[in-house]
């Protein structure tokens, strides 16, 4: 019972991704180079063996670029899609132009409240 509700959970999980990855062109691709890398570093392991595989620079580059491409992935993954984000470019521009106007207009009030209070005579 407990089995079925994780894997339930797992695939509520993973079929958002699943689905992005499918979709996105880019995505597809990262994820496609780096699943060949790791094919590729998994074969000259089984081929030359632990050791010399790791002592070897093209293995050593290959696991950079399947690095490198996970890392691509993953941050495509983590930003929201596109599409749906929303910037709201003017209303921050409305919003930051009346705090500027604000705070000139609270600094005149202080400032020449100022004036008015002191009378310095020498």
């Amino acid at each position: 019972m407990q089995t079925k509700l994780r894997k339930d959970k797992v695939a509520e999980t993973v079929s958002p991704l699943v689905t992005r990855i499918a979709n996105d062109e880019e995505l597809r691709a990262h994820a496609k180079t780096a699943l060949d890398s790791a094919r590729s570093i998994y074969q000259k392991i089984q081929a030359d063996g632990p050791r010399d595989a790791a002592k070897n620079k093209d293995v050593q580059d290959e696991v950079m670029k399947a690095a490198t491409e996970l890392r691509h992935t993953a941050r495509r993954l983590a930003d929201k899609p596109t599409g749906t984000r929303k910037r709201h470019g003017f209303r921050k521009l409305l919003i930051g132009s009346a705090m500027i106007v604000g705070a000139i207009a609270a600094s005149k009030k202080l400032l020449h409240r100022d004036e008015d209070e002191f009378d310095y005579e020498p």
